[in-house]
C-alpha cells in the first residue's frame, strides 16, 4: 500500500537565495520557504544544476499528495498553480489515464495531488472510487480489501468536510453504506440527498426507487426483530403469529423459517419445527452449524437418534471448535454406549476447553462407564524441517 513514508523518500529540499524574491501575479515568491524538489528517476542524490522548475513542482505535488497538512502546504499550492494554472485538470486526466492502464498507485498519488491542490467533490469522489476499485481486486476480501474500503470511506467523510451538503457526496457515500450493508446509514445519507435542492432528474428518480426498497427491507427487518424479541420473552404463540405474515410475502427469506423453527421447537411441537428449520436450510446460502444444532434436537426429541447424530456431525463439521456441539456429540455416543466415538469428541472438546465443566463431567461419565482413565491432555508439538534435523544430529553426537 502507499504509505507517505514510502512516497517521500524521493523528496529533497532546496532553498533559493535571497535575491529570488519577488511576485509573479498574484504570487510572491518567499526565498525563507524551503523548496521541495523530486529526484530524477534511479536518481539517489540531488544535482543542483538539474533542478527544474518541472522537478519543483513535481516535488510539490507529492508533498500536497501525501502530506497535505505540511506547514507549507498552502504556500507549495499556490507556487504550483502560479506555474502551471491547469495543473488540477491536468493532473485529474492524467490520473484517469493511469487508472485506465492499471497502474493504481501512480493514479492513488495523482488523485490525491488533486484533492489537495483544487479540491472539489468530484476530486473525492474519483479518488474514493479508485479505493473501492483497489479493495475489490482482494478476491478473499481479507487485508486489503478492508484497509481500502476504509480509505474510500474515509475519503468521501472527508469531501463532505469539506463540502457540507454536496448532493453528489451524499449520494456517493450513501450507495457506500448500501454496498457494505448499512441500511440505516444508507438511508440517512440518502434521504438528506433526496431532500438537496436541485432538479428531479434521472439520478434522484433512481435513487428514490432504492430508497423505497430500503425502507421495506427495514421494515421487513424491523418484523423478524420484533419476532426475536417475542421469543426471547417467551412468547412464542405471538412470535409464530408475526412471522407467518412476514413469510406470507417472504417465503424464501431463510432466517425467518429459522426464527419459526425455533419458536415451535420451544413449543416442543419438534415435527412442524424440523420442518421450518428444514426449509430455512433450503433457502440459506450456506449451511448453518446453529440449523444443524436445532435439527438434531428435534431429531433426537422425535426419537430418531441416528438422524441426531448426524445433523451434529454436520454441525460440527461446520463448527469444529465449538465445544458445546463437540460435547453434544459426545454426550449421544455415550448414552448409546459408542465408547471410542464418545472419547474422540471428548478428546476434541477437551483440548479446545480444558476446564469446561460440561466436558469435565462427560470425562467423570465416560470414565465410570467404560473402566478407563482419561490422562492429562496430550499437547501436539510441531516441528519444522530444519528442527526436526538439528534434534536428530544432537541425539547422534550423544
Amino acid at each position: 500500500m502507499n504509505t507517505p513514508s514510502d512516497q517521500l523518500q524521493k523528496i529533497q529540499f532546496i532553498t533559493l537565495p535571497a535575491s529570488a524574491a519577488q511576485t509573479i501575479g498574484d504570487f510572491h515568491l518567499d526565498p525563507t520557504i524551503p523548496i521541495p524538489v523530486q529526484l530524477p528517476q534511479k536518481e539517489k542524490t540531488l544535482d543542483p544544476q538539474s533542478v527544474t522548475i518541472e522537478l519543483i513542482v513535481a516535488g510539490m505535488l507529492k508533498i500536497l499528495a501525501w502530506e497535505p497538512n505540511h506547514q507549507h502546504a498552502s504556500y507549495y499550492r499556490s507556487f504550483v498553480l502560479a506555474s502551471q494554472p491547469d495543473a488540477a485538470q491536468e493532473l485529474n486526466i492524467a490520473a484517469i489515464a493511469q487508472e485506465q492502464k492499471g497502474d493504481m498507485l501512480f493514479a492513488e498519488e495523482l488523485f490525491r495531488a488533486v484533492c489537495a491542490l483544487a479540491p472539489q467533490s468530484a476530486s473525492y469522489i474519483n479518488l474514493a472510487t479508485l479505493y473501492s476499485r483497489i479493495a475489490a481486486a482482494d478476491t478473499q476480501k481479507a487485508e486489503v480489501y478492508d484497509a481500502y474500503q476504509q480509505r474510500a470511506l474515509d475519503t468521501l467523510r472527508s469531501g463532505l468536510d469539506a463540502f457540507a451538503e454536496d448532493p453528489d457526496l451524499l449520494r456517493e457515500i450513501g450507495f457506500f453504506h448500501l454496498y457494505q450493508g448499512s441500511v440505516e446509514l444508507a438511508r440517512t445519507y440518502l434521504q438528506q440527498y433526496l431532500d438537496s435542492e436541485g432538479e428531479e432528474d434521472e439520478r434522484k428518480a433512481h435513487t428514490r426507487k432504492i430508497m423505497t426498497d430500503i425502507q421495506a427491507k427495514i421494515a421487513d427487518d424491523q418484523q423478524l426483530m420484533a419476532a426475536y424479541d417475542a421469543i426471547q420473552m417467551n412468547n412464542e404463540t405471538q412470535a409464530i403469529t408475526t412471522l407467518d405474515a412476514f413469510l406470507e410475502s417472504h417465503p424464501t427469506v431463510w432466517n425467518a423459517w429459522f426464527l419459526k423453527g425455533w419458536a415451535l421447537r420451544r413449543m416442543q411441537q419438534f415435527g412442524e419445527a424440523q420442518q421450518a428449520f428444514i426449509k430455512a436450510l433450503s433457502y440459506a446460502e450456506s449451511g448453518s452449524s446453529d440449523l444443524y444444532n436445532e435439527l438434531a434436537i428435534c431429531a433426537l426429541e422425535s426419537g430418531d437418534r441416528p438422524l441426531a447424530k448426524e445433523y451434529l456431525n454436520t454441525a460440527v463439521d461446520l463448527d469444529e471448535e465449538n465445544v458445546t456441539l463437540l460435547s453434544n456429540l459426545a454426550y449421544l455416543h455415550l448414552a448409546d454406549d459408542e465408547l471410542s466415538e464418545a472419547r474422540e469428541y471428548l478428546e476434541r472438546a477437551r483440548a479446545l476447553e480444558p476446564e469446561d465443566p460440561v466436558v469435565e463431567k462427560l470425562i467423570d461419565d465416560y470414565q465410570a462407564q467404560s473402566g478407563d482413565t482419561i490422562g492429562p491432555p496430550i499437547v501436539q508439538e510441531y516441528l519444522s524441517s530444519e528442527e526436526v534435523i538439528e534434534h536428530m544430529k544432537d541425539h547422534q553426537e550423544v
